[in-house]
């Protein structure tokens, strides 16, 4: 299966404004590593934002669930949601590790496309 490329821009593009959006006092940092699994790859967006309660790690996958409120932090609720279809679609999984005050880590995966032969 190939990659729908805008799909995967829509990831990126989410995990990367939330790295940002929910960031604490300090200036933000946010860290992207890639590591081949096997036949996928592993990818990590880690933050140093303000987290949250690790029991609302499933919670925050879900269409129009915040755990925030909306005039601190605008948004519509969808983009993880969205997020976690995306990744699915493409055969993969998207999971979180946070801690309140000391930043979020959303790890997903995708299949290894299979090599290309040339002709």
């Amino acid at each position: 299966m190939r990659a729908d490329p805008r799909q995967l821009e829509r990831l990126w593009f989410n995990l990367l404004s939330n790295a940002l959006k929910f960031r604490g006092d300090a200036p933000p940092r946010v860290e992207i590593h890639a590591q081949r699994q096997e036949a996928q790859w592993c990818f990590a967006v880690r933050d140093n934002g303000i987290g949250f309660d690790p029991q609302y790690a499933e919670r925050v996958f879900g269409i129009f669930q915040r755990l925030h409120p909306r005039e601190r932090y605008p948004g519509t609720g969808i983009g993880l949601a969205l997020c976690k279809r995306i990744v699915e679609k493409h055969g993969g999984r998207i999971w979180v590790e946070t801690q309140p005050g000391k930043g979020t880590t959303f790890y997903f995966t995708l299949p290894d496309s299979p090599a290309r032969s040339t002709p």
